[in-house]
């Protein structure tokens, strides 16, 4: 059993890379959530539409180290 807590690594350089890469991850989702925000004032459905399943899509993922290791 580890004692790691899920998602965080021993080794601080890991860890500041993965900190790196969620953080923009979250920022990218934002900024195309603000785009949808912004057609759906706009009035324009379709975009607004493309949009949100664009950020759907997005939060959807998993990041590499969530996902479950072949067994050896």
């Amino acid at each position: 059993m580890s004692s790691e807590r899920e998602g965080e690594s021993a080794d601080p350089h890991v860890q500041a890379l993965r900190d790196l890469l969620v953080a923009e991850h979250e920022e990218r989702i934002a900024e195309i959530q603000r785009w949808a925000d912004e057609a759906g004032s706009r009035g324009d459905v379709t975009r607004q539409r493309w949009h949100l399943a664009h950020a759907a899509r997005l939060r959807a993922m998993a990041y590499p180290w969530e996902q479950e290791q072949p067994a050896a």
